[in-house]
């Protein structure tokens, strides 16, 4: 049955009863929206208002099936029952594909809400990541979240992507007619659209992997190039034997910035009590330390350690030793025993505060925690006979209300991409750069030397890799606009006349720029889906940036096809109706 002479039919019947399409549609129950599809030959009644339909028309059954007027007893009953079957037929069709619309339209839905929450979730990586807040929802598991997978999850939600994306193409590709356009019409043009999407996703990946990959090597600089940093002198003659104050040492502890600090205080003692100006007595050099590394020697310090002891003796504050093996030897001395020393400072004074000095400190009893071979420490100016923890030497100081200062520190910068921010809080802690030229001599280790220049090269260079590619990308999202355009253009403009024939059975320009969009869009979600499976599969998983990539692409594309389709749908119909003759 042909919709179109149908709608002529009813439309002329109507019109004679002297019925508008509201009172038509009042007397059959429906709405007149329903009337109006019938009369355009866009849709077709339910095979149940057939007969009410051929009463208010006033004509029968057989004629409004066969959309003519004919004398009685002119069609005979096998010719009526075919009829009557034809109209079943279209019925039950039209019904059919009413149902495999509304199962496409799902299937999309499903699609764009994966789609949406993939791009979201992407997005928030990027921002938190350029960010530096938030940690990695892609590559890791999270607290807060209800699955313990992250990549699982995200992969299990990009399969669902694409299967219901292939779902809905198949649909439309074995369909008889969905929304009067089928896909399986037009296979060459579908599968270039595809190629299209798959190679510009390809590209797209692999200029993201670019950025991703200089972004990571960005990051991991600080650690390729550690950034080393001591105090020294003023004019950098020396690093050790220093007058480092209390207030500088407080402030490097405290920083954000300083990882593997290393500091020194030195002392000399003597067994039990030793009397001012009895220095024969005098004759151990103690060297307070927070770490094992800040007793530099040729090879790392090899310390025998009593049962339970490890080097992070250093890090605390109990009155905890480690004594030369010379020195443990010769006194017979056993792990664990006790020691107790008589303690020195040093202090500065003299003309310009430059003559040395030694007063009594305190007298403390140290535990044995173990033994070392000292002989080969070097660039210290002395051999140490005992190391103590560097915080039981300072509260020493403390307790006595004697000014306390550190004799070397060195140290390595933290958060080294920071460094602009970490030279102003040495700044701000009295620090400055050293002065070779500096002519007046004096002790204090107030100046900081920083081997930056290495690390500043390479991340400048990083740096600026990185601008210019990011600032060539909207440019390059401004091109794949343009090639969805022109592709589309071009596969389409053959389809000038199926369009026209759209317009010319009474869909409006919207009802066709619908008809060709979702068209497209399965394609291009199905080529997006295909490119970023292969650009992962051929360059790496980015995690959010291959996620990312994906949907910028189909954005893109679909905004380029969008542009061309309104244009295409800008043909004059009668025209293009006539070029098809």
């Amino acid at each position: 049955m042909d919709n179109v002479k149908f709608g002529k039919f009813i439309r002329e019947s109507r019109k004679e009863k002297k019925l508008t399409q509201k009172q038509l549609a009042g007397l059959l129950h429906v709405s007149d929206k329903a009337v109006s599809k019938w009369e355009n030959g866009i849709g077709f009644p339910d095979i149940k208002l057939l007969e009410p339909l051929a009463e208010c028309l006033d004509v029968s059954i057989l004629e409004l099936m066969q959309s003519e007027r004919t004398a009685e007893k002119q069609i005979d009953r096998e010719e009526a029952e075919q009829i009557v079957s034809d109209t079943i037929t279209q019925s039950e069709k039209l019904k059919e594909e009413k149902r495999q619309m509304w199962k496409v339209k799902v299937l999309l839905g499903a699609s764009a809400c994966g789609i949406v929450y993939l791009a979201w979730s992407g997005i928030r990586y990027l921002l938190a990541r350029n960010g530096g807040s938030a940690p990695d929802p892609i590559s890791a598991a999270q607290p807060q979240i209800w699955y313990k997978d992250p990549v699982t999850f995200y992969v299990w939600i990009g399969l669902l992507v694409l299967l219901c994306g292939a779902a809905a193409v198949y649909m439309l590709w074995t369909s008889e007619r969905i929304s009067d356009v089928k896909i399986g019409r037009h296979k060459v043009k579908s599968i270039l659209t595809i190629l299209m999407d798959v190679l510009v996703v390809v590209l797209l990946h692999t200029y993201m992997a670019n950025i991703a990959n200089n972004q990571e090597q960005l990051l991991a600089l600080p650690d390729a190039i550690p950034i080393n940093a001591y105090l020294s002198t003023v004019d950098g003659t020396y690093q050790a034997g220093l007058d480092i104050k209390d207030n500088v040492v407080q402030g490097l502890q405290d920083s954000e910035y300083v990882t593997d600090l290393k500091l020194s205080v030195r002392l000399k003692s003597g067994f039990e009590q030793v009397l001012p100006g009895d220095w024969t007595h005098l004759n151990l050099f103690m060297m307070g330390i927070n770490t094992i590394e800040a007793v530099n020697g040729r090879e790392p310090l090899e310390v025998v350690w009593n049962t339970g002891e490890d080097s992070s003796v250093f890090e605390g504050a109990e009155a905890k030793c480690v004594v030369s093996r010379q020195l443990f030897e010769k006194k017979g001395w056993r792990l664990g025993d006790r020691i107790v020393l008589d303690q020195y400072h040093y202090y500065r004074g003299g003309i310009n505060n430059l003559e040395l000095f030694m007063d009594p400190l305190e007298t403390v009893s140290y535990e044995i925690a173990g033994y070392a071979d000292m002989l080969n420490t070097k660039d210290m100016g002395y051999v140490p006979d005992i190391l103590v923890p560097f915080q039981t030497v300072r509260d020493s100081f403390y307790k006595k209300g004697i000014p306390f200062y550190a004799d070397s520190a060195s140290f390595t910068v933290a958060n080294s991409l920071n460094l602009n921010e970490f030279k102003q809080e040495m700044k701000d802690l009295g620090l400055s750069g050293v002065s070779p030229t500096s002519i007046k001599p004096s002790y204090d280790g107030k100046a900081l030397s920083v081997n930056d220049s290495a690390f500043i090269s390479s991340a400048n260079h990083l740096r600026q890799m990185l601008d210019t590619v990011r600032a060539f990308f909207p440019f390059l999202l401004f091109l794949i606009v343009c090639v969805g355009y022109l592709i589309t253009l071009l596969l389409l403009q053959s389809r000038k006349n199926e369009m026209a024939l759209l317009r010319s059975i009474g869909l409006n320009r919207r009802q066709c720029f619908r008809v060709f969009f979702t068209e497209q869009l399965v394609l291009v979600i199905t080529g997006v889906s295909v490119g970023s499976m292969l650009s992962v599969l051929l360059q790496g998983n980015y995690g959010a940036s291959s996620v990312l990539t994906g949907c910028l692409v189909g954005i893109c594309y679909m905004l380029g096809n969008s542009l061309a389709l309104w244009k295409l749908l800008n043909v004059s119909v009668m025209e293009a109706l006539f070029r098809a003759d």
